[in-house]
C-alpha cells in the first residue's frame, strides 16, 4: 500500500504526468533505435551524432526556428563527415568519430557561450525530464512515431541491411539510402530525447536496453521488444528516483539503465556470469567423473585400483579423489572394495563410452583433419566431454569402422567390448633377439610421441632387440639399428613375434 502511494501521489502534478508520458515515448524510441545501432555496431556514432548536435540547437535558437532543424542539420552534417574523412584519409572510423564530434562538442559550447539570452540551452546537455512542456511532449512524441513507425514499416529491409549489407545490395536493396535514413532516424531519435535525458546521457538510453536485451535472447524482434520494455523501466524507475532523491532525471534514467545491465550480466539465465560459472563448474565436475572412468577403465574388468594410485595417476590430491570415488559411488558408476576402487557393469559401460568418444576423436584428427599424432590427445580430451552417443556415432561413421585410435589403442565397440591383444608387453620387456610388432604407444607425452616417430617406433612395425644396457635400449627398426632410450622404451608395447616370451 505504501509503495502504490508512493507511485500514484507524485501523479497529482501535472509536471509528473507529463514527464511519466515523457519518459515513456523516450525509453521505447530510444531502445528500438538503439536496437539496430547496436547490431550494427553504430554505438559510438550514435554518441558522435549526440554531441554533434548541440552546435545545430544553438544556432536553431539563435535563428529562432525549432531546435529539431538545427540539431537534425548538424548531426547528419558530422555523420557524412565521418565517412569523408574515413574515406580520403588513413584515419579509421573510430579515429574520425572521436575527431568530429568533439569538434562538434566545443563548437556547440563555443557558441552557447557567447549567447546572452535569459533561456538556459545548457539544459540540453544534461536533460530535466521533470521540466518537460506539452510542446516538449508533442516534439518527442511525434518524432518517436516516426522512428518506431519507419522501423516498422522498412523492418525486413533494415533487418537485411543491419545484418548483411552486401546481400542487401545484391538484392536489389538501396543500401546507402537506407544508411542515410537511419543516419537520420539516429538524429531524430537523439532530438526527441533532448529534454528528456540531454545529449550527454542519451546514449546510455540509446544503448544500455537494447544491451541488457541482448543477454537475454537471440532473436532480433524479441531484442527490441524486450529493449523497448526495458528502456520504458529503466526510464520510469529514473524519474521515480529523479523525484524522491532530487536527482539529475537524465543521471538517474541512464543509471536506472546501467543497473538493469549490471543484473542481466550477472543473472542472464543463459548469459549470466552466474549461470556460466554453475555451467563451467558442472562440466568440470562432469570431465572429472570422466576422466576418473577412463583412469578405472584401463584396468581389467573387475580389478580394483587403491585411491593412492589413482590419485597418482591422475595428479590429484587425496581430498579430490576421496570427493571424486564418493561422486561415482552415489552415482552408481564405482563400489569401494577392501582393495580399492573398482567400476560397476554400469561404471564400465559409460567408462568404455567416453573412451570410445575419445580414440574416435584422435582417429579422426588425424585422419580426417590432417592433425600430427603428438597434437590429438589433449584435443580430444576436451571434446569428448561434450560428444553425445550422435555425435559419437558420426564420428565412427567418419573414421571409417577402424578398430584402434592413431596410437594403436583400441576403440571400444559401440557396445563397450574391447579387443585388444591377446598378450602384451612393454618394449623394455624384450629379450635381446626376441621379434616383435609394435601394437600401442602411450598417448600423453607429445615430446615422446614426436620421439617415437622420428624412431619410427609406430604401431604395426616389426621390430627386433639387439642389445639392452641400463642406458637404454639398441632396436633394429626396418633393419636399421636405432638407439632408445630407457624412458622411450617405456611408452611403448609390443607382441612379441616368435615362441620365447619376456622373461
Amino acid at each position: 500500500m505504501t509503495l502504490l502511494r508512493s507511485l500514484v501521489e507524485p501523479l497529482q502534478y501535472t509536471f509528473m504526468q507529463q514527464a511519466l508520458v515523457g519518459a515513456i515515448l523516450v525509453g521505447v524510441t530510444c531502445a528500438v533505435m538503439g536496437s539496430f545501432l547496436l547490431v550494427k555496431r553504430w554505438a559510438l556514432l550514435g554518441d558522435a551524432i549526440s554531441h554533434a548536435v548541440l552546435p545545430g540547437v544553438a544556432v536553431a535558437f539563435l535563428l529562432g526556428v525549432p531546435f529539431v532543424v538545427g540539431a537534425l542539420v548538424t548531426g547528419l552534417l558530422t555523420a557524412l563527415g565521418i565517412g569523408f574523412v574515413e574515406r580520403h584519409t588513413r584515419l579509421k572510423q573510430d579515429a574520425a568519430m572521436g575527431l568530429l564530434f568533439v569538434s562538434a562538442f566545443a563548437l556547440g559550447l563555443a557558441i552557447i557561450s557567447r549567447i546572452r539570452s535569459p533561456v538556459d540551452l545548457f539544459h540540453v546537455l544534461f536533460g530535466n525530464v521533470l521540466a518537460v512542456s506539452r510542446g516538449d511532449l508533442l516534439l518527442t512524441g511525434s518524432a518517436g512515431l516516426v522512428v518506431v513507425l519507419t522501423i516498422v514499416v522498412l523492418f525486413k529491409e533494415l533487418l537485411l541491411w543491419a545484418f548483411d549489407p552486401t546481400m542487401a545490395e545484391s538484392v536489389g536493396l538501396p543500401v546507402r539510402a537506407l544508411h542515410y535514413l537511419m543516419l537520420l532516424l539516429t538524429s531524430l531519435t537523439i532530438v526527441a530525447s533532448l529534454q528528456a535525458v540531454g545529449i550527454v546521457l542519451v546514449i546510455a538510453m540509446l544503448i544500455a536496453p537494447p544491451a541488457t536485451a541482448l543477454l537475454l535472447t537471440d532473436r532480433f524482434h524479441r531484442l527490441i521488444v524486450l529493449a523497448a520494455g526495458i528502456g520504458v523501466g529503466a526510464a520510469v524507475v529514473g524519474l521515480f528516483l529523479s523525484y524522491y532523491l532530487d536527482v539529475a532525471s537524465g543521471a538517474a534514467m541512464a543509471l536506472v539503465g546501467t543497473l538493469a545491465f549490471g543484473l542481466a550480466l550477472g543473472f542472464s539465465p543463459r548469459r549470466g556470469l552466474v549461470a556460466r560459472a554453475l555451467r563451467r563448474r558442472r562440466a568440470s565436475v562432469e570431465a572429472r567423473v570422466d576422466d576418473y572412468l577412463k583412469a578405472l577403465f584401463a584396468q581389467p574388468a573387475g580389478h580394483a585400483t587403491l585411491p593412492e594410485v589413482l590419485g597418482n595417476r591422475l595428479s590429484e590430491p587425496a581430498p579430490t579423489v576421496r570427493a571424486t570415488v564418493r561422486r561415482l559411488v552415489d552415482l552408481g558408476l564405482a563400489e569401494v572394495t577392501p582393495h580399492g576402487v573398482r567400476l560397476t557393469a554400469r561404471g564400465r559401460r559409460q567408462a568404455a563410452e567416453v573412451v570410445r568418444a575419445h580414440r574416435l576423436w584422435e582417429r579422426f584428427l588425424v585422419d580426417r583433419a590432417g592433425l600430427p599424432w603428438e597434437e590429438v590427445h589433449a584435443a580430444a580430451d576436451r571434446m569428448e566431454h561434450g560428444s553425445t552417443p550422435d555425435v559419437t556415432q558420426e564420428l565412427a561413421r567418419a573414421v571409417g569402422g577402424l578398430a584402434v585410435d592413431p596410437h594403436g589403442a583400441p576403440i571400444p565397440t559401440e557396445e563397450g567390448a574391447v579387443a585388444g591383444p591377446e598378450e602384451e608387453y612393454l618394449l623394455s620387456e624384450l629379450q635381446p633377439g626376441q621379434g616383435a610388432v609394435v601394437t600401442r604407444v602411450e598417448d600423453e607425452d607429445p615430446e615422446t610421441l614426436r620421439a617415437l616417430s622420428a624412431l619410427g617406433l609406430v604401431p604395426g612395425r616389426a621390430i627386433r632387440l639387439l642389445a639392452a644396457t641400463r642406458e637404454g635400449l639398441t632396436v633394429a627398426v626396418d633393419g636399421v639399428e636405432t638407439a632408445v632410450a630407457r624412458r622411450i622404451a617405456r611408452s611403448v608395447f609390443v607382441t612379441p613375434t616368435g615362441e620365447s616370451r619376456p622373461t
